[in-house]
């Protein structure tokens, strides 16, 4: 890795840092917040480790420049029961246009289901219902050997009862390839204007910062430093092993914040400590891989995963 290199990636670094500070807002006063979900059973089972790997489909949601990657056309589905009721899928294809770039398109769908509604005085009112729908366009290219960029534009609208808002926001993303087994990736997440009902707040701003190393046989092995300009930055690790092309077995795991040591002693691999480990598995058949992500999140309870990634060369 060249000087040059060095001290081009140290300078986004810092940009990207004093960008966040510029913008910075309280802890839940940005809005879309079903922007923040992670998509794909792949990249979730390996903790939202994907910056720099972003190899797949599922680049799209992560860092368009991983579209780069791809050798031909992929296409890949989610689906996930979430808490109480809520649900959301995800359904995405990108296509490698050849010397043109690779183009993507994805679909996110959240539903809250039917939600009782009460009055000032607490008697209960008809019924609603809640949900998102984004639409993602996203574009990668290499630059050169070394060098790819991408751009994922959105368009959202959320919907409360009879309300409804639309909403535009976009991603931007680089890797860089230091050695043969070794990339860096970078990415900004929902940059676009602020959106609400009524008054408006800023969207859900990601700053990413991510490693990818595949020097080991059959594994991969991911890092990412993820910096919300709303909470604390987050490290998040990932593992995926491959067995004879057959089988696959992942594993993520998130840090934010800070470890309560009070938590750690007197209540070991309690919520605060599961919550943040992921456990997947997978299976490829031919063209299918069938995926699967699971994640405990302490108090607030489980959550299931489902994905299938058709790879058609």
């Amino acid at each position: 890795m060249s000087i040059k290199c060095v001290k081009k990636t140290v300078f986004t670094a810092v940009v990207l840092s004093l960008l966040a500070g510029f913008i910075y807002a309280e802890q839940g006063t940005t809005s879309a917040a079903f922007l923040k979900l992670d998509q794909g059973a792949r990249p979730v089972a390996m903790g939202g480790a994907f910056t720099a790997a972003a190899d797949d489909v599922n680049a799209i949601m992560y860092n368009p420049a991983g579209l780069s990657q791809l050798k031909g056309m992929e296409a890949t589905t989610m689906y996930s029961l979430w808490f109480d009721g809520i649900m959301y899928g995800y359904l995405a294809a990108a296509y490698n246009a050849g010397d043109i770039g690779t183009f993507g398109l994805g679909v996110v769908y959240v539903s809250s289901g039917t939600i009782q509604g009460w009055d000032i005085a607490g008697n209960a009112t008809s019924s609603f219902t809640a949900g998102d729908l984004g639409i993602n366009l996203g574009y990668g290219t290499s630059i050169n050997k070394e060098t790819s960029l991408g751009i994922t534009l959105k368009i959202f609208n959320e919907q409360i009862s009879s309300s409804a808002a639309l909403g535009f926001a976009a991603d931007l993303g680089c890797i860089y390839k230091i050695i043969k087994d070794l990339q860096l990736g970078v990415a900004v997440q929902n940059l676009g204007p602020k959106f609400g009902f009524g008054e408006a707040f800023w969207l859900p701003i990601d700053f990413r910062l991510g490693v990818s190393y595949t020097g080991i046989r059959s594994m991969m092995l991911n890092m990412d430093y993820i910096q919300p300009i709303e909470t604390y930055g987050i490290l998040a690790l990932g593992m995926e092993y491959w067995y004879r092309e057959l089988l696959v077995l992942r594993l993520g795991f998130q840090f934010q914040g800070k470890f309560d040591l009070n938590e750690w002693y007197q209540n070991f691999a309690g919520p605060g400590i599961m919550g943040s480990l992921v456990l997947g598995a997978g299976v490829k058949i031919d063209i299918y891989e069938i995926d699967y992500a699971y994640r405990q999140y302490g108090v607030l309870g489980s959550t299931h995963r489902m994905g299938l990634t058709l790879k058609f060369k």
